[in-house]
């Protein structure tokens, strides 16, 4: 089963990327879909069948959507920072972690 959930994941990601190389838009239209977390929720029931967790899990995701966001901030002013690729990656991480830190202790 494992890899079952592996092959299926990998397919998506990768379809998502080769989407992406002959347009952005769908390509992205695609990521922008919660896949993952679909697939996490679909995996984490099928292993566990409690529905409990899977909500918890699901609230969990729902409070770090908003501050995941803040990763492509540095991308969208890019053309007027002229930072790098590498660069806006680590800058948009680490918007991204903080800002999911000060989510975790806020809603605990």
């Amino acid at each position: 089963m494992f890899f079952l959930k592996l092959f299926l994941s990998v397919a998506i990601l990768l379809g998502a990327a080769e989407t992406a190389k002959r347009s952005p838009f769908f390509g992205a239209l695609i990521i922008a879909l919660p896949i993952t977390s679909m697939l996490s929720m679909v995996w984490l029931y099928w292993d566990t069948q409690d529905s409990a967790r899977v909500s918890e899990f699901a609230r969990d995701i729902f409070y770090l959507v908003p501050p995941s966001l803040l990763f492509f901030v540095p991308f969208v002013f890019s053309s007027r920072t002229h930072l790098s690729f590498w660069q806006n990656f680590i800058i948009g991480t680490l918007f991204m972690v903080v800002a999911m830190l000060l989510i975790k202790f806020l809603i605990k």
